[in-house]
């Protein structure tokens, strides 16, 4: 029938409801978030716009996790085509975003490029191959180079190539204006406020317990990072997760010098808004059972002393490349822990056995939060599976085991 009608029931009542009105209740569903980073933030942000009665439940402060010690660059870099064509289309839900709102970001492109002729002909031949599947791409001799950033010294090289598409943001600022704007929708954001436990009815979840009371909720989405694992266990499911470290140098402001993420392996920079100069060198290998120990579990710095070292030395290692940063003073350190899924990709959706508990967990968060909050809002509010997180179910592990076993 093109109207077919059923029954369900409210307050004991039976009523004959047609799509339409369960779409209407289904937008004004209780939905809970945890994470207030800028996965948690976005999917706020498209739930509350859409009607739905959202509370962010974060630990500490938005944006205090892996969001506010991410890199931040918005790229579509894959060699897996599904993965690729998610990451662009968040690049353009970016753009959309940014017309809305004030947003902190600056699409000035990115640079990388080699000096080993190997790595090189790698790089050239990978440019190619994404360029033609429409991530643009050029590969650069070294005048168009010296036009495009003049500021850069990036040596003699074999292959340089720019993306210009890609951009980067200030994930602090954007996080926290989608949940400024979510609170204009009616979304409430609490914290300091973690989420203890979770409250189910025989299978149906009720709510939440916190450190603040216990909400009554209809939907629960995680999306805690690398604590996803802790939460997602109290619903009976195991978040194959483990989690990588990010340190990051952060400059005093400077004049501008450029506008395109940078990258030589293993040195990767930027330049914010606000002049500073980021980033990291990830080729630094710990000499001392501290370091280890900082990168193996999720631990600060221990002192100012190594907190210093570490800075600086990235810092001067950034200035070969960009000679107008150099001594540069350090402003500050950063140490955070991306979570990083077992094969890699997002672990999107409700987990197996249930309608009501959600997971939004994905090692790039920065770059596809704008698209996920939009099509987990669809999944949620509109029950319309989105095929574009089709590879990336939270079941396809539990799949894989019993394949294996």
């Amino acid at each position: 029938m093109s109207r077919r009608k059923f029954l369900i029931g409210i307050g004991g009542i039976a009523v004959a409801s047609t799509p339409g009105i369960l779409l209407a209740a289904r937008s004004h569903l209780k939905v809970g978030i945890v994470g207030g980073g800028i996965m948690g933030a976005s999917i706020a942000l498209h739930l509350a716009q859409a009607g739905a009665d959202v509370t962010v439940f974060e630990k500490t402060a938005p944006a205090s996790g892996a969001t506010g010690k991410s890199f931040a660059w918005l790229n579509a870099f894959s060699d897996d085509a599904h993965y690729r064509d998610l990451r662009l289309q968040s690049l353009a839900a970016y753009h959309q975003l940014q017309a809305q709102m004030q947003l902190d970001i600056t699409w000035g492109g990115s640079l990388l490029w080699k000096q080993e002729p190997e790595a090189a002909a790698n790089l050239r031949e990978r440019a190619l191959r994404l360029d033609r599947a429409g991530y643009r791409m050029r590969v650069l001799g070294p005048e168009e180079f010296s036009i495009l950033a003049p500021n850069l010294a990036p040596g003699a090289f074999e292959a340089a190539i720019y993306a210009g598409l890609d951009g980067h943001l200030d994930p602090v600022q954007v996080t926290n204006s989608f949940l400024d704007e979510a609170r204009k929708y009616g979304a409430r954001v609490l914290y300091p406020c973690a989420v203890t436990d979770l409250k189910f009815s025989g299978s149906r979840l009720t709510g939440v317990a916190t450190t603040s009371g216990e909400y009554s909720l209809d939907r629960l989405v995680i999306a805690a990072g690398v604590d996803t694992p802790t939460l997602a266990a109290k619903a009976d499911y195991v978040a194959p997760l483990n989690h990588s470290p990010g340190i990051l140098s952060h400059s005093a402001p400077l004049p501008p010098l450029i506008r395109t993420v940078n990258e030589q392996v293993p040195v990767s920079f930027k330049q914010t808004s606000s002049g500073r100069i980021v980033g990291t060198d990830s080729s630094y290998a710990p000499e001392t059972p501290v370091h280890r120990d900082i990168l193996r579990g999720r631990q600060e710095f221990p002192n100012a002393e190594l907190r210093s070292m570490h800075g600086r030395r990235i810092l001067d290692r950034i200035a070969t490349l960009l000679p107008g940063a150099r001594g540069a003073p350090l402003q500050r350190l950063t140490l955070g822990f991306r979570p990083l899924p077992k094969d890699g990709f997002p672990i999107v959706g409700y987990i197996p056995g249930s309608d009501h508990v959600y997971i939004a967990v994905t090692h790039s968060g920065v770059t596809l939060a704008a698209i996920m909050g939009q099509l987990i809002r669809r999944e949620i509010l509109d029950g319309l599976p989105s095929a574009a997180f089709a590879p990336y179910r939270p079941q396809r592990f539990s799949d894989l085991a019993l394949q294996l076993a």
